[in-house]
This record gives C-alpha cells, sequence and structure tokens, in this order.
C-alpha cells in the first residue's frame, strides 16, 4: 500500500523525511555537545559495542561475586559474635568451677 499516489506527494513525503531526519541530526549533535557519554555509543562499531558488552557483563559478575563475599563475610562475622558469646559464657562457668575447687581445696586443708 502507497502512502503517496502521485509525483508530488512522493517529493512532499521526501522533504519531510529529510526535515526529520536533518532535526535528529541537530538533537544529536546538542545532545554530544551536552555530554559526550549520551552520544558515544553512537560512534563505536559492532566489535567494539560487543566488547564494551562483555565487559560490562564481566563487570557485572565481579561486582556479584563482591556481594556474594560481602554476605558471607557478614555471616561469619555473625558466626564470630555468636563464638565470642559463647566463650564468655564458658570462661565464666570456668572460673566459677575454680572458685569452688579453691573453695572445696581450702576445706580439706582445715
Amino acid at each position: 500500500m502507497a502512502i503517496a499516489t502521485s509525483n508530488i506527494q512522493i517529493i512532499s513525503t521526501a522533504v519531510v523525511v529529510l526535515f526529520v531526519t536533518e532535526i535528529d541530526r541537530w538533537i544529536f549533535s546538542i545532545l554530544g555537545a551536552i555530554n559526550e557519554d549520551w552520544t558515544a555509543h553512537a560512534a563505536l562499531s559492532e566489535d567494539e559495542m560487543k566488547e564494551q558488552i562483555t565487559s560490562q557483563q564481566e563487570e557485572v559478575r565481579n561486582l556479584r561475586k563482591i556481594l556474594e563475599m560481602i554476605q558471607e563475610s557478614q555471616v561469619q562475622r555473625e558466626e564470630i559474635t555468636s563464638q565470642q558469646k559463647e566463650i564468655k559464657q564458658l570462661s565464666e562457668i570456668v572460673e566459677k568451677i575454680q572458685v569452688l575447687y579453691a573453695s572445696a581445696h581450702s576445706e580439706d586443708v582445715y
């Protein structure tokens, strides 16, 4: 199905398309002037884009590993805290036993 049915309509449509394309280029140039990072991807070749994507995927994998390590360290920290409490309780029990042993031993001396 055709958009234009006459030569004049074809030329008019072509002019509109060219005008819109030119506006797009101007906007793209303006965005590049404001911040090059916004338009830098357009200058990359397909291989460079694939390389950049691969690099970003590797970075994501590394960040996930770091997150797992942080989570693991938090679990280990909680285990250490729990073990420290247990050691403190055991130390208190040992001290009580030593006191009882000392008092029982001192009664045997008299």
